[in-house]
């Protein structure tokens, strides 16, 4: 069978207990907190972008604005 799992035998189990320092290290390799070289080199180029692709969207929308003043039409309503 395929999926079957293996019973654990109590008596001769010869695994080292788990430790707090090997749950440690397993949650960092999970978290990526122990590659600390890539995480270092890739947050500075997230942070650049997203300021960079920021300005661009508030030009365009300042821009786009000061466009749809200009063309819009002045309706004056008089009283006779």
């Amino acid at each position: 069978m395929e999926g079957a799992v293996e019973m654990v035998d109590k008596e001769n189990n010869k695994t080292p207990p788990v430790s707090a320092d090997d749950l440690l290290h397993s949650f960092e390799r999970v978290t990526g907190e122990a590659d600390e070289k890539v995480t270092t080199f890739r947050r500075p180029g997230i942070v650049i972008a997203s300021v960079v692709v920021t300005g661009i969207i508030l030009i365009a929308f300042a821009l786009g604005r000061r466009t749809g003043r200009k063309r819009s039409t002045v309706v004056e309503i008089v009283r006779v």
